[in-house]
């Protein structure tokens, strides 16, 4: 620069040519990170869409999970419902068993109790005719 106060041509070209050097490395950094904005939200986009379908897999499978859950504990619950019930046939048998034991055992001990009386009645006979 020759002067301060009158710049010469050459000396404004030259900061012209600067300026216009800083305006277009400016504009190519925008450009540049404009495209890598753009780059992080298609991946960021890419993400989020590759998570919604993963959730929805890990949803579907634990509904599918369930389902069969449910299906198998409602036939282990009809299974113990049978066995229930075929226990409650079982007991209904035995106490049946047990009555007819019970009866037999109360006609055995009235007749050998009745057979002892008669016995004991003979020998008191028997004994007051000797």
């Amino acid at each position: 620069m020759s002067d301060n106060n009158n710049p010469s041509a050459a000396d404004i070209a030259q900061l012209n040519n600067a300026i216009g050097k800083l305006t277009g490395a400016v504009e190519t950094m925008h450009s540049i990170l404009t495209a890598r904005v753009a780059d992080i939200r298609t991946d960021i986009h890419r993400m989020e869409t590759a998570h919604a379908h993963r959730m929805d897999r890990i949803e579907s499978n634990v509904s599918d999970q369930l389902r069969a859950t449910e299906a198998n504990l409602g036939k282990r619950i009809e299974g113990l419902d049978k066995r229930i019930d075929g226990l409650g046939s079982r007991v209904t048998a035995l106490e049946m068993e047990d009555k007819k034991l019970i009866d037999k055992t109360a006609r055995l001990s009235a007749l050998g109790g009745g057979i002892g009386g008669a016995l004991a009645a003979g020998m008191v006979e028997l004994i007051k005719r000797i």
